[in-house]
Formats: C-alpha cells, sequence, structure tokens
C-alpha cells in the first residue's frame, strides 16, 4: 500500500482526497479551511493513513499562487512529505480525461493519480533568503511601474498649469525640483528660498541658490498673469505629493534590497557581468534562486522561457519557432534589460560581439537580443554553479 493525499487548493481553503492505494479512495473528500484547526485536520487525516497502511502518507498539491504557502509551512513543520505540481503539468494531466469534469474533488483525485503514474518529481526549494529578496524585486518592479506612469501624468498636467517651470530646473522629478514646485502649487511662495536651501545638496553654492530662484521668479511672474483651473491645480498638487510618496517607497525597497543582498553571496557574482548592476543583479537572482536545481543550462533556459518551441509532425518540420514563454517573465525581463546594457557602448564585449555576428547574419533586432539574453543566462548559469565571477 502507498497511501497519498491529493489537495487541490484554492483561496482560504483546499479540498482534500485521500487514497490507500492507487484507485482506492479513503473516504470522501472533504473541504479543510487554511487556519490552524484546518491544518491540524488535515495532520488527523494523514495520521489515520499511516495507522492503517503502515506507510507514511505522500501529500501532492498544485502550486497556487501564494495560497499553497501556508499549508506548506505547515507540512515541513510536522514533517510530513509533500510534492508540488507544476500547474502546466497538472493541467495536461487533466486534459487526458476522456469526460469534462471540473470539480475542486476532481482535481484533487488527478493530483494523487499523477503520483500513481510516475508523473511527479521532486518540487525545487528555496532559501529563505532568496524568497525574501523575491518579494523585495517584484514589489519594487510593482512600485516602479505606477512611478513612471504618475510622473508622465504629472508632466501632461505641467504643461497645461505651470508650463514655464520646466526650464528651472534640469531634471523636472529631483527631490528639489518636486518639493519647490509643490511649495509654488500651495501658495507657499514666500517660503521657496528656504526649501531650495534644505533640499539641495551641499555641493550647491549660495551663488547656485540665489540663480534658482531668479529663475522662479521669472517664471511665477508669467504663471501669475495665465488663467488656469483650479481643479488642474489641485490635480497636479495631489499628483506632485504621490510622485514624491513613489519615491520615498522606492528608496527603502532599494535600502532592503541591498540589505539582503548581502546575505546572498550569488547577487556580488552575477554583478561581475559588465552591464548587470545592484537592481537586475537582485532580480535575477531572486528569480533563479538556488541554480543548483537545474542539472543543466537548458533546464534554466526553459525555466526562464527562453527556449525555442519546436513543431514536427509526419514530414513536416516548422522552420520558425518562438520562445515559449512557460517560465518566469521577470527574469526574461531582466535578461532583456541586462543585454540592452551590456551591448550598449561594448559595456560588455562578449555579448557584443555575438549580437553584431547575429546581425551581420541578417536576424532581426528583437531575435537577437533574445538569443543574447539566452547565452547571457549560460554565463549566469557558469558563474552561480562554479561559484566563480565572471571572467571578461
Amino acid at each position: 500500500m502507498e497511501p497519498v493525499v491529493g489537495v487541490d487548493v484554492a483561496k482560504g481553503f483546499s479540498v482534500v482526497q485521500a487514497f490507500l492505494k492507487r484507485n482506492e479512495p479513503c473516504g470522501k473528500a472533504m473541504s479543510i479551511s487554511h487556519e490552524e484547526g484546518g491544518f491540524e485536520q488535515l495532520g488527523e487525516i494523514l495520521a489515520e493513513l499511516q495507522t492503517k497502511t503502515m506507510h507514511p502518507p505522500v501529500v501532492i498539491l498544485e502550486a497556487t499562487g501564494h495560497y499553497h504557502r501556508g499549508l506548506v509551512a505547515y507540512l515541513e513543520r510536522s514533517g510530513w512529505t509533500y510534492f508540488i505540481v507544476n500547474p502546466l503539468q497538472a493541467k495536461r494531466a487533466k486534459g487526458t480525461q476522456l469526460r469534462k469534469v471540473k470539480t475542486d474533488a476532481a482535481d484533487a483525485w488527478h493530483l494523487a493519480e499523477m503520483y500513481y503514474r510516475g508523473d511527479v518529481t521532486p518540487h525545487r526549494t528555496w532559501d529563505e533568503g532568496f524568497t525574501e529578496l523575491q518579494h523585495v524585486t517584484r514589489q519594487h518592479e510593482f512600485v516602479t511601474g505606477m512611478f513612471v506612469q504618475a510622473k508622465l501624468n504629472m508632466r501632461a498636467l505641467l504643461d497645461q498649469v505651470f508650463p514655464t517651470y520646466e526650464k528651472v530646473f534640469r531634471n523636472l522629478f529631483s527631490v528639489t525640483s518636486l518639493h519647490v514646485l509643490a511649495c509654488c502649487l500651495e501658495g507657499q511662495i514666500e517660503n521657496l528660498h528656504a526649501v531650495i536651501q534644505k533640499c539641495t545638496r551641499s555641493s550647491h553654492s549660495q551663488k547656485w541658490t540665489e540663480a534658482k530662484m531668479e529663475q522662479m521668479k521669472e517664471a511665477l511672474s508669467y504663471w501669475k498673469e495665465q488663467s488656469r483651473s483650479r481643479a488642474q491645480t489641485s490635480v497636479l498638487r495631489g499628483m506632485v505629493n504621490l510622485v514624491l510618496a513613489f519615491s520615498d517607497q522606492l528608496s527603502e525597497l532599494e535600502k532592503q534590497m541591498d540589505e539582503l543582498a548581502t546575505c546572498l553571496p550569488e547577487v556580488e557574482l552575477v554583478k561581475s557581468i559588465p552591464g548587470i548592476g545592484d537592481k537586475l543583479a537582485a532580480a535575477i537572482v531572486a528569480e533563479i534562486g538556488d541554480a543548483r536545481q537545474f542539472k543543466e543550462a537548458k533546464q534554466l533556459v526553459a525555466f526562464a522561457g527562453l527556449d525555442p518551441g519546436i513543431f514536427s509532425s509526419g514530414k513536416f518540420t516548422a522552420t520558425s519557432s518562438r520562445i515559449t514563454k512557460r517560465g518566469s517573465k521577470r527574469l526574461r525581463r531582466a535578461l532583456y534589460l541586462a543585454v540592452q546594457c551590456g551591448i550598449r557602448g561594448r559595456t560588455n564585449p562578449r555579448i557584443r560581439d555575438y549580437y553584431d555576428k547575429k546581425r551581420k547574419e541578417g536576424k532581426p533586432y528583437k531575435v537577437v537580443v533574445i538569443a543574447c539574453a539566452n547565452k547571457l543566462l549560460h554565463h549566469v548559469y557558469a558563474i552561480l554553479r562554479k561559484k566563480q565571477p565572471f571572467q571578461p
């Protein structure tokens, strides 16, 4: 007898189906909550199976966003053996059935059946440092997207409300510029000199501050002559405060990212590759995790979704193939940016030479960049497995 428990995970609860052996269920499917009481109920089911069969049961569950993590944490604390199934594999296994049945109980049954067929392999394990770095890098990416959109909206409003302000500061979205603009929109013009002195760096002289004040007087004199909507001014004031809040949040996330990166030597190894800085290195390491879980570089390439899809049937073989895009889109994006940084100005000579070679062969730009990303990922895999920095 080989007892197995299939678990279909959902938000807040899971459906559990226990088996004494293949095609011999133990009782009916039941629902458990993702609380301590529900987890203890699952522990009682597992203990009962072990008593009946004299063998420790195995738990099979599907990776379902972040909802399965609480259940996995309980199984690890209790010492039960479990396997996490890739959702693509689970969906393909369900499609082999003749009947079209989609219920939570049926999904739990199919997960157990996958184990009995031998389709389940041990899942990759994560170090807690990789998990924390992944949370921070993904949050940084999310906030950065909103930050960029907020700056675009602010720029469009500024062109309508205060167009002469763009001539005052070279960097419109610097901290000094944003605080000065907020001061103007709030009507606190008499405090401009103090705000500029407070926000500027110590390297800026008094002469520079006075020059900015003169420019601000010219811009404000033109601004007062123009008729403007109160609603637009109010919205622009809110957008400025929003951009400042996003800037502060990104700074805090970058500090957390640096603290976590110091605990992971893999980040420094990836940074040794020309064209990859702090943020890209942290994002790449966070998405890859422990490189030892991949037996060869091709597996890592497939995990990133950069492997070409192959289609062949009978005498027909497709001559053009696209990448599968079945892996981590965040890892693909980080590699794409790293390639662009590497080929710009020959920052990474190896990638640049490979890029020039493929372009001379007549390949389109995006096709060549993806090929370079594939090659760069091979370099990343090599330095992570060998624990040695990149050798130019």
